[in-house]
């Protein structure tokens, strides 16, 4: 990996902007969210899985048919057709 240093156009941060930067603030545009995984199960059925955060079972979502992942993504389209 590059020394960050030396990339084209990059100028680090000062000091003072470092200790002061609100990791809450609106220049974060992704926060923390536990992984996620979406594949096949031995019953053919798709699942979403998401990783624990208290450390004890991780989350599941299953779909069983193809008409039930389709029916997902036609609701995730129409949440993101309407976020603002």
């Amino acid at each position: 990996m590059a020394d960050q240093n030396h990339l084209p156009g990059f100028k680090p941060a000062s000091p003072e902007t470092e200790e002061t930067f609100d990791w809450r603030g609106p220049e974060v545009i992704i926060r923390t969210q536990p992984a996620t995984a979406i594949y096949r199960n031995v019953h053919d059925a798709v699942v979403i899985r998401q990783e624990s955060v208290t450390g004890y079972d991780d989350q599941f979502v299953f779909f069983a048919t193809k008409d039930d992942v389709q029916t997902l993504i036609n609701a995730l389209d129409r949440e993101i057709a309407g976020a603002k």
